[in-house]
C-alpha cells in the first residue's frame, strides 16, 4: 500500500529531468534532418535553436512562478475553472501523449532497423512500456533520483564518444559557411527548436514537488536547457565534421554512424552500442516525464484520489497507437517534417496565452486566495 508523504525533488534532480528531456531523442535523428535543411551548417542552426531555446526556458521559469506552487494543468484549472480550464488541460495531455507516442515510435524504429531486425516492433514497445509503468507506479519521486544516478554515466559515455572522435576531424567540412543562404540554417534552427525545448513542457507538471523557491526553480531550468543544447551541439558540429553533411542528409540516424567511425589501435571498435545506450535513456526520461504529465493531469481534472491507476490504462493506449499512427518509416519521417508546427502550437503558444493570462492582476490574487490542494503534500508516493 502507498504511504501518504510529502514527496520532494531536488535542484539537481530536477535538472537532470529537463536535460534529458532536452535530448530525448534529438541525439540521433535530428542530425539527419538539420543535415537535410542546413547541410554543413547544420552546427550554426543548432547555435541559433539553442538561442531560441533560452528564451523558452525563461518563459517556463516565469510560467512556473506565476502557477502558485500548482502544476501546468493545476494552473489552468485554476484559472479557467472545472469545466474550461478542464479542457485546456485535456489539450495539454492530448499533446504529450501525442509527443510519447513520437518518442516510442523512434525508439521502435531504431531498434528494428539498426540493432534487432527480426524483433518485432510489438515487443519492443511492450518491454518498453512496462519498464515505463513500474517508473510510473513507483513514483516521480523514484524517478527523478534515477536520473540523477544516471547523469554522471550517461555524461562520461558522451565524452568518451566525443574523444574518441577526435582523431577524425576534418574542420574543412565545415565550409563553405552559409553557402546555401539565411533560410535553410533557421528552417534547421526552427526544426532543432521545436524538438529540443519546446517539447520539455511536462516538466512544469514537476514544479510543486521541487524546493519551493523561484531562484531554484529558474536556475534548474536555464542549467537543464543550456547543457542539453550543448550536448545536442557537440552531436551536431561532429556529425558535420566527421561524417560530413552528405552522410547527414542520406542516412537516418547519422549520430550512429558516427559512433560506428570509432576505431582505435584497431581493437576499439563496435562502440555504437554506447550510443544506443545513451539514447535510449534519455528517450525513456523523456517519455517517462510527458508520461507523468498526462497521469498527473488527468488525476487533477477529474479529482481523483491515486492517479497511479492510470499508469497501466494510458501504457495500452500508447501500445496501440504506437503501432497505428507510425506504421513505417516513410509515415514517421513525414510525420518528424509537420512535428514543428505542432510544437508551437501546443508547446509555445498555449503556454505563452496561459502566462500572459496568469498575470493579470485579478487573476493573480485569485489565485493567491483560492486554497490550493497542497499537491506535493496530499499524493502518494509508492508502488501501488
Amino acid at each position: 500500500m502507498p504511504t501518504s508523504q510529502k514527496i520532494h525533488i531536488t535542484e539537481r534532480q530536477f535538472k537532470t529531468i529537463i536535460l534529458f528531456s532536452v535530448i530525448g531523442d534529438s541525439i540521433l535523428v535530428l542530425p539527419s534532418f538539420l543535415g537535410a535543411s542546413a547541410q554543413q551548417d547544420a552546427w550554426i542552426a543548432m547555435l541559433a535553436a539553442l538561442a531560441g531555446g533560452m528564451l523558452v526556458g525563461w518563459l517556463y521559469a516565469s510560467l512556473g512562478s506565476r502557477q502558485q506552487g500548482r502544476s501546468l494543468i493545476g494552473a489552468a484549472i485554476a484559472l479557467g475553472g472545472k469545466w474550461f480550464g478542464g479542457l485546456l488541460g485535456l489539450v495539454y495531455v492530448f499533446f504529450f501523449y501525442v509527443l510519447v507516442l513520437s518518442q516510442i515510435s523512434s525508439l521502435s524504429l531504431f531498434i528494428t532497423t539498426q540493432l534487432m531486425l527480426e524483433t518485432p516492433s510489438e515487443a519492443i514497445v511492450l518491454g518498453f512500456l512496462v519498464v515505463l509503468t513500474a517508473a510510473l507506479r513507483y513514483g516521480e519521486e523514484s524517478f527523478t533520483r534515477m536520473s540523477e544516478l544516471l547523469f554522471p554515466i550517461f555524461m562520461s559515455m558522451f565524452l568518451f564518444l566525443v574523444l574518441c572522435l577526435l582523431p577524425q576531424i576534418d574542420i574543412h567540412k565545415l565550409t563553405p559557411v552559409m553557402s546555401f543562404g539565411f533560410l535553410p540554417v533557421m528552417k534547421g534552427a526552427y526544426q532543432a527548436f521545436g524538438f529540443g525545448f519546446l517539447e520539455s513542457l511536462a516538466l512544469l507538471m514537476l514544479i510543486p514537488y521541487v524546493d519551493n523557491d523561484r531562484k531554484v526553480v529558474r536556475r534548474a531550468i536555464f542549467n537543464g536547457f543550456f547543457t542539453g543544447g550543448v550536448v545536442l551541439f557537440l552531436v551536431m558540429l561532429l556529425c558535420v565534421i566527421v561524417i560530413g553533411p552528405d552522410m547527414m542528409e542520406e542516412k537516418l540516424y547519422p549520430t550512429f554512424v558516427l559512433a560506428q567511425r570509432i576505431e582505435i589501435g584497431g581493437f576499439l571498435e563496435r562502440t555504437e552500442a554506447l550510443l544506443a545506450f545513451l539514447w535510449i535513456v534519455s528517450v525513456f526520461f523523456k517519455s517517462l516525464l510527458c508520461s507523468f504529465a498526462m497521469t498527473k493531469g488527468l488525476g487533477e481534472i477529474f479529482r481523483l484520489q491515486n492517479d497511479q491507476i492510470l499508469a497501466m490504462p494510458i501504457a495500452l493506449l500508447l501500445l496501440a497507437g504506437s503501432q497505428i499512427s507510425v506504421p513505417n518509416v516513410a509515415r514517421y519521417i513525414e510525420l518528424f517534417n509537420e512535428a514543428p508546427q505542432y510544437d508551437v502550437a501546443g508547446f509555445l503558444l498555449l503556454p505563452l496565452a496561459q502566462f500572459l493570462l496568469l498575470g493579470i492582476p485579478a487573476v493573480k490574487r485569485r489565485l493567491q486566495n483560492k486554497p490550493q490542494n497542497n499537491q506535493a503534500g496530499g499524493q502518494t508516493n509508492g508502488t501501488g
